[in-house]
């Protein structure tokens, strides 16, 4: 079993390209993943000259390693985001996940690439039958606020979707998709180039001083650049060293994906008839799909909430797998790896400015379609301050009081996760 990315496989990790570090440039993005480059594609192509630096290869972090899952999605509800900033305000924040996805879709068309994108749908397994009620009630209230299209399948009709007697129906959403994540990101990558951008990949920087009036030095392991605006592009590999604002307001959350060996086409179509990708209600938050060529299972969830050797996360994969899958109890598994996701402590993603630096970050857990949305939408706010407005400005991006950016506390969420789990399995 291979512990690098299964999408590595078709699009493998570039190697040094020796890119030099200019003395100066107009924008300095640091991160090179889908937030750094849709950011560095549209300030090209405004006419700004870009460096993109990253410590390792282009897209190393998890723009390559995802599920490659492409929809809308926010950790909080409609009602929530009411309490907190006003029922206009919720509405225009979570109605960014729909316009992040129309964005995104437009960019894979423009790219001209085979990222291998395909509007699948997505499946939402629910838990328990009362799990399914609050599904069906949230279909019928709060996504057609929303714009969303979602249809409410019984668990008599679940098996058009999902050949598994584990949930209680759910919901489909029609214009959910899956895509290759590292080949759109290879995709991404050679437009940015080909736009002017300078990418300078394994080239950490060690530190930045500067203001955004007199204009910022990066300092780096290769030299010194000066940078009229900076972007940070970092989102869940963040580090508590120089960019401390955003870790102190990040929470970095692995989460580990298996493939299976090779199944065949007709096995896994019996296993998931529509090809969709799916996902589940349960705290654990397995979300599972037929690879791009429909020949084998990728498995991805929380193994759990702090990092494992790659052989006990994947055993635990392994065993939701089978929950779900008990057929596949004799396939092996030929990959299992790990990324980092970032979550925030609202639950919606955050666009904007701290110290002077930009950043567009927190997408927990739907950075596919959010991150070269908010890098998009983030380079339109540098460009011209106003275009570049979201629903997200009304969401102040804090940092708590207790929080450093070492989410010490992730061991009690844990235990909470599997308590929940329990009580929602065992809901009647």
């Amino acid at each position: 079993m291979k512990n690098t990315p299964f999408w590595h496989e078709a699009a493998p990790p570039e190697d040094p390209s020796g890119a030099e570090l200019p003395a100066r440039c107009d924008a300095a993005i640091i991160g090179s993943g889908f937030t750094g480059l849709s950011a560095a594609l549209t300030l090209a192509e405004a006419g700004r000259d870009v460096v993109v630096v990253e410590s390792g290869p282009p897209g190393a972090g998890a723009s390559t390693r995802n599920g490659g899952m492409i929809g809308w999605g926010h950790r909080v509800d409609l009602a929530s985001l009411s309490k907190r900033y006003g029922a206009e305000n919720a509405r225009a924040i979570l109605a960014e996940a729909r316009m992040s996805l129309d964005f995104t879709t437009g960019l894979i068309e423009r790219l001209g690439e085979d990222v291998r994108y395909r509007r699948t749908g997505r499946f939402l397994g629910a838990s328990s039958q009362a799990k399914f009620e609050d599904l069906k009630r949230w279909a019928e209230t709060e996504a057609p606020q929303l714009g969303m299209e979602v249809e409410v399948v019984s668990q008599e009709r679940q098996h058009e979707h999902i050949a598994t007697g584990l949930y209680k129906g759910g919901l489909h959403f029609r214009q959910h998709g899956g895509l290759h994540p590292a080949l759109f990101h290879r995709a991404l990558l050679n437009a940015a180039r080909a736009a002017g951008v300078t990418v300078v990949d394994h080239t950490k920087v060690e530190t930045l001083t500067g203001d955004a009036a007199a204009g910022f030095t990066l300092r780096t392991d290769r030299g010194e650049m000066a940078a009229r605006d900076v972007i940070w592009a970092g989102n869940g590999y963040t580090g508590i060293g120089t960019f401390r604002d955003f870790a102190s307001r990040l929470i970095p959350v692995p989460s580990t994906i298996i493939a299976t060996e090779v199944l065949g086409a007709n096995r896994v179509a019996s296993l998931i008839p529509s090809g969709n990708m799916i996902v589940e209600t349960l705290a654990r938050h397995s979300y599972f799909r037929p690879d791009p060529w429909g020949e084998r299972i990728l498995w991805g969830g929380r193994a759990s909430l702090n990092v494992l050797p790659e052989e006990e996360s994947a055993k635990r994969l392994r065993r939701f797998m089978l929950s779900v899958f008990p057929d596949l109890e004799g396939a092996k598994l030929t990959h299992s790896w790990k990324g980092f996701v970032a979550f925030t402590f609202d639950g919606v993603p955050h666009i904007g400015r701290i110290g002077g630096v930009w950043h567009a970050c927190g997408y927990n857990g739907s950075g596919v379609a959010m991150a070269p949305y908010l890098g998009h939408r983030l380079a339109e706010r540098v460009i011209s301050g106003e275009e570049g407005r979201t629903g997200f400005d009304a969401a102040p991006f804090s940092s708590p009081a207790f929080y450093r950016g070492n989410p010490w506390f992730l061991r009690g969420v844990e235990l909470w996760y599997k308590l929940k789990d329990w009580r929602d399995t065992h809901r009647v």
